[in-house]
């Protein structure tokens, strides 16, 4: 068939051949039965022949036409699911998209470049929701969730897109420290012990006296920073932060993979993807 006939005309043509009259076609692509004659007249002078023959009032396909519709289906079917795609995409861009990490990763990482999201998708919202646990996907809590572990469950479709690196810091004595007292230490709680940097503390500080333990890494900075005491906290946020770039940093160190975790029905909307996309960035550029 020629290439000077548009998809247009090749939808019409099918139509046509499917429903059997100019007026069914005309109503199933939503046009007047004198634009779909228009059309069809024009497709035909285009080709240089007849593509249907009029019996029992109904439009049958020619020879010419009638090796062709096996194509002309295909190509029918493709654009159907074509337009889908696009429509729920266009949809989907318009939805929100729920993220659930740890606080410190959602405030001071993911917060603060809303913006750029905003600039790339103006009509994707975002919910940022700070939760310690593993996102249940099965029960739809979250779209994307950001771990500092690899995913045990299957899922959960997961990726690696970055490292977090945990120093000991020393933060300021908020007084005066007696000579020779030990210098306290803030940790998380005990179920949370067999984390890399719960282990190099222990093993670095297996004396210091435990001024306060979280299980909120926010809630131990801000602890460790009040009470000039030591404690394992992201490089990250040494580097940002003031108040803890005045302390003293050692050589104890720990280190963590940051993962992002998909929901296997949501990883193909054009939303999710988006945001996803974004996250990638984000962390990627602060701690890849």
């Amino acid at each position: 068939m020629s290439a000077d006939l548009d998809w247009a005309d090749f939808e019409l043509v099918e139509r046509i051949a499917a429903a059997g009259t100019l007026s069914a076609a005309a109503r199933a692509l939503g046009v007047d039965q004198t634009t779909a004659s228009r059309r069809l007249g024009r497709a035909e002078k285009r080709l240089g022949g007849t593509l249907f023959d009029r019996i029992d009032g109904r439009l049958v396909a020619t020879p010419l036409l009638e090796r062709s519709l096996p194509n002309l289906r295909a190509m029918a079917e493709l654009a159907a699911e074509t337009r889908s795609h696009l429509a729920r995409g266009r949809a989907e861009l318009e939805g929100r998209v729920r993220v659930t990490s740890l606080p410190l990763i959602l405030s001071r990482l993911l917060a603060p470049a809303l913006g750029e999201l905003r600039r790339r998708h103006p009509r994707v919202a975002v919910d940022l929701l700070a939760d310690n646990r593993s996102a249940s996907f099965e029960r739809r809590e979250a779209d994307i969730a950001i771990r500092l572990a690899r995913p045990a469950e299957d899922i959960a479709i997961a990726r690696r897109i970055g490292g977090l690196r945990l120093t000991l810091v020393r933060l300021p004595a908020t007084g005066e420290r007696r000579a020779g007292a030990p210098v306290p230490i803030v940790t998380y709680d005990e179920e949370l012990a067999r984390l890399p940097e719960m282990q190099v503390l222990a093993a670095a500080r297996p004396d210091a006296p435990v001024a306060m333990r979280s299980n909120q890494l926010d809630i131990v900075v801000e602890s460790a920073i009040a009470l000039g005491a030591e404690a394992m906290i992201p490089d990250y946020l040494i580097d940002e932060d003031p108040r803890i770039a005045a302390g003293e940093r050692t050589d104890i160190v720990a280190a963590r993979e940051v993962w992002l975790l998909v929901h296997p029905e949501r990883r193909r909307a054009p939303s999710v993807a988006a945001v996803a996309d974004w996250i990638v960035d984000v962390i990627g550029g602060r701690l890849g």
